[in-house]
């Protein structure tokens, strides 16, 4: 048995011990959760007269992609835990009476060091009086109670990450924006698609890309989007990266519908941008989001031709921040 204030590469024999016999409410916060640690809780719940709550997060992509078990969750429920939905979990603690130790490890056979491929982890072990104090901290959090029929939704929600959700039409609501993200990264990763950053001149305009649209590109030769390519759009004013598209078609030079626009609104873009990109919209929030082209790790001198293309560490990066902030 780990003592309090020591440091352990492997809690998960700290936890079965302290899961025997609890001297007091039972409190877990991990965003990642396994079946047979769930199942193990579940057991320990129904020996024990003590309380049990986990704070977990409840994240379809997470379920999706095989990091939190729904089975799991229906387990814990069914056997008297009380689960509660914490917003940007991160934390992982396990508090268990006056026992509580904290660190990197999720409830999972990886994270607590009995599966085949143990991670690499480390935690501490509390004392008493550290374990009341995050305990205190834990309850303080703003979080919900999970019920059976939101467990329906979230492994329903899950299911549907599996499909294509390619084009956005409709404002976003969490899980719309979610689908639309994973969809949008899948494709990012398929190795035939460009990706780029977009300046445009202006303030960000976000009902402009809520469409089919296009953006306009310099007289330096035809530019290099091509149809499939993902594009964030950035405002040049700003510095807001606030939008992504895909191009639509091949960039065509001064068509017919340009000239009509530009005569009434802007007559020197004609020659100026003669290049026109159509678009549709991939993931386009309901509101302005604060994700700042110094966060996709690009210069503005990088920009000078208006456009450049990201990597797709930069493109993930982006586009997951959209998506968890258009969740808030």
């Amino acid at each position: 048995m780990v003592s309090p204030g020591e440091v352990s590469e492997t809690i998960g024999s700290w936890l079965e011990s302290a899961l025997r016999e609890p001297d007091g409410p039972a409190h877990f916060a991990s965003p990642y959760l396994a079946y047979d640690v769930c199942r193990t809780l579940s057991e320990a719940a129904e020996r024990s007269r003590q309380p049990f709550v986990l704070l977990t997060v409840l994240d379809p992509s997470a379920v999706a992609n095989g990091y939190v078990s729904a089975q799991g969750l229906r387990r814990l429920v069914s056997s008297g835990v009380l689960v509660r939905h914490v917003e940007r979990l991160h934390a992982k603690c396990f508090i268990v009476g006056s026992a509580g130790a904290l660190g990197s490890a999720n409830l999972t056979g990886a994270g607590l060091g009995s599966s085949v491929s143990p991670n690499r982890e480390l935690a501490v072990v509390l004392t008493p009086e550290q374990a009341e104090s995050a305990r205190r901290l834990m309850l303080g959090w703003p979080s919900r109670l999970v019920n059976a029929s939101e467990l329906d939704e979230l492994e329903t929600s899950a299911a549907r990450l599996g499909r294509r959700y390619k084009l956005q039409h409709d404002p976003l609501d969490a899980d719309t924006a979610l689908h639309l993200a994973e969809s949008l990264l899948t494709d990012a990763r398929d190795g035939e698609r460009r990706l780029w950053l977009k300046l445009e001149y202006g303030e960000p305009a976000l009902d402009g890309w809520r469409a089919d649209s296009w953006f306009a590109s310099p007289k330096k030769g035809k530019p290099g989007f091509r149809a499939g390519d993902l594009v964030f759009i950035c405002a040049k004013d700003t510095k807001d990266c606030y939008a992504v598209v895909e191009v639509t078609g091949e960039s065509q030079f001064q068509p017919a519908f340009y000239r009509e626009w530009t005569e009434s609104n802007d007559p020197e873009a004609f020659s100026r941008w003669p290049w026109t990109t159509s678009t549709t919209p991939r993931l386009v929030p309901n509101r302005l989001l604060e994700l700042k082209l110094s966060e996709m790790g690009v210069s503005g001198q990088a920009l000078q031709n208006g456009h450049v293309r990201l990597k797709l560490d930069q493109f993930t990066a982006g586009v997951r921040a959209l998506a968890r902030l258009s969740t808030d």
